[in-house]
């Protein structure tokens, strides 16, 4: 017993001398500065083998956690193996009065470049700012491929679909595009060469695209059922190239079609594509 004493006195000496000699006399700072950012390191690596991601979230303020999942969003989608989803508020929602919806294809491998020749009014159903047509529906004065800014387009860029809805006022709202409907849905197709700069799912558009043509002319399509294999932001297509399958995607139920839009201007504006100007791409003369 008497040994044990002695031991534990012992060892409590040695820790208070080695206490006192320590703070009298700390380590030289080259030492201690070598030391330190090993030993950092190791206690960094071993709090990070333990954290997992409900722990590292709560560490964040508010600021730095928006910060850290936008740029690690935006790295997915630049890389084409995510899609940004833009909310938008409900009042800023246009309301789609389409036709009733219908089944939906496989997505097929691309058409090639001739768009359809002709254009017809959805039969059995009130266009809105619908053009003139004839006897047969049959829209009047009808360009397959248009020239807006001297950048040729189609006018209608999928295949056997029938026009739905044109530009203008519905609503109470401008219908800033042109729809087109098919039952079964179909193909979607890029109106003309360009590249790729909007890919993503908003609220009230669906899975939708932009396509810059150059020249401060642009394409969207909206409501996708999905997207062409292999699309992503900054890939090129040409005219004919199928960019999609026609859906019915969006926050509130929508009928299966193709909100295609012809915009300019500069997007390099506070709003980016929705900051462009949309134009009546059925008003647009024919390309010659």
């Amino acid at each position: 017993m008497l040994g044990l004493l002695v031991r534990v006195a012992s060892l409590v000496f040695v820790l208070g001398v080695g206490w006192i000699l320590g703070t009298l006399y700390p380590a030289p700072e080259p030492v201690v500065a070598q030391l330190n950012p090993a030993a950092l390191e190791q206690r960094a690596a071993e709090r990070l083998n333990r954290i997992d991601f409900d722990r590292f979230e709560r560490l964040l303020s508010s600021d730095q956690r928006a910060r850290f999942f936008e740029a690690a969003v935006n790295r997915q989608v630049a890389a084409g193996r995510a899609i940004a989803i833009e909310r938008v508020a409900p009042s800023e929602i246009d309301s789609d009065t389409s036709p009733p919806a219908g089944g939906v294809s496989a997505l097929a491998a691309p058409t090639n470049v001739g768009f359809e020749p002709t254009l017809s009014t959805c039969a059995q159903m009130a266009v809105s700012n619908g053009p003139r047509v004839d006897a047969a529906r049959k829209v009047i004065g009808y360009a397959p491929v248009v020239k807006v800014r001297e950048v040729k387009l189609a006018a209608n860029p999928t295949k056997g679909a029938c026009l739905s809805s044109g530009y203008g006022p519905r609503g109470g709202r401008t219908h800033r595009g042109v729809d087109f409907h098919a039952r079964d849905g179909g193909p979607i197709l890029a109106a003309g060469d360009g590249v790729v700069i909007e890919q993503k799912y908003r609220d009230d558009y669906g899975n939708m695209l932009l396509i810059d043509h150059g020249g401060g002319v642009y394409t969207r399509y909206a409501h996708l059922a999905a997207f062409q294999s292999g699309l992503a932001v900054g890939a090129r297509v040409k005219a004919g190239d199928q960019i999609g399958l026609m859906g019915n995607t969006a926050s509130y139920p929508v009928p299966i079609h193709l909100h295609y839009e012809v915009l300019t201007g500069d997007y390099a504006n506070p709003k980016a594509s929705f900051g462009l100007a949309p134009q009546n791409v059925l008003a647009a003369p024919a390309a010659l």
